[in-house]
């Protein structure tokens, strides 16, 4: 028997799950004899002809429930919560943890600092690479979870360590041209602080991560998010207008490189540096099919041409 597994949240209305009288607050706890950690297993388990669930009443009887299924028929189940094991947290200590620098009082899961793989495949999370032990490289391998979202912020081994506060962060390249390696694909992000990773640094980290293109698919520079709660923390400044020009104007220069040599121009800059420098949002053609737009990347371009057609 397996176990830990996961809690059903749900079953849709005449689905598989439905008519075997799963519901809310039983457990599955292996999928054809295989425990499960999280929904990939869940997933790639289900993905046969022929499925065997273990399921756990809240009562705590265990029942042995098969099916014979289509390949991609799902089953109509919904678990509350994506990991089944918990959630990765990070161990990082980043000078400009936005965590770090929340008010008290506010609900706990906005204190959640997560660092977790599977969340990064499933949800576009950015992770930072530096937690992973052998059996999760070996498992984003094996299940072939891409692509991935990496928080980069420098390619500079010394500065990343500073930066993230932990000399586990310094490899990232090494981290990266093993994603490349294994062809899993990734997005990144750089979260730029003036005077640290900008600079001759932004155009370090450009040109690395432009060197492993396909692999990588977008890149953006996001400026540093600050809040009025740093007490204890190091100190750390926003970008005035002048370096916000500064950095677009690095971003353009990059951005033309990679257009002459890959054919795409892969690195994207946050609206909230256009607003800074007071220029204009660029067009929609500048974000391609805006990869980036959780982060801040394109939004506002998304809701000006949104408004401009309802009027």
């Amino acid at each position: 028997m397996g176990t830990g597994g996961g809690t059903i949240a749900s079953v849709r209305p005449g689905s598989w799950a439905a008519r075997a009288g799963l519901g809310k607050g039983d457990v599955v706890l292996s999928v054809n004899g295989q425990p499960l950690q999280d929904v990939l297993d869940y997933r790639y388990l289900c993905a046969e002809p022929h499925v065997r669930l273990e399921v756990r009443r809240p009562d705590g009887t265990v029942l042995l429930l098969e099916t014979e299924k289509d390949v991609d028929q799902d089953l109509g189940i919904s678990f509350t919560a994506a990991t089944f094991d918990g959630i990765r947290r990070c161990r990082n200590r980043c000078l400009f943890c936005f965590v770090d620098q929340m008010p008290g009082g506010l609900r706990p899961g906005l204190y959640v600092k997560d660092d977790d793989y599977r969340h990064s495949f499933l949800y576009g999370n950015y992770i930072t690479l530096t937690g992973l032990r052998a059996d999760d490289w070996q498992r984003i391998r094996r299940l072939r979870l891409s692509p991935l979202y990496v928080s980069v912020h420098t390619t500079n081994p010394v500065l990343r360590a500073r930066l993230m506060g932990t000399p586990r962060a310094a490899p990232i390249m090494d981290r990266l041209r093993r994603l490349a390696e294994e062809g899993i694909r990734f997005h990144a992000q750089v979260v730029l602080c003036p005077g640290w990773n900008d600079g001759p640094e932004l155009e370090r980290t450009g040109r690395d991560l432009a060197g492993l293109y396909p692999a990588v698919e977008s890149v953006a520079a996001v400026p540093v998010g600050l809040t009025a709660h740093r007490q204890g923390l190091p100190p750390l400044r926003g970008y005035t207008a002048a370096e916000a020009r500064a950095v677009l104007a690095q971003v353009d220069t990059l951005r033309a490189e990679n257009m002459s040599r890959l054919g795409t121009p892969l690195l994207y800059a946050a609206d909230e540096f256009y607003a800074l420098a007071g220029r204009p949002i660029p067009a929609a053609r500048y974000y391609g099919d805006f990869p980036q737009l959780e982060n801040g990347v394109g939004l506002v371009r998304r809701f000006l041409d949104t408004a401009a057609r309802a009027c």
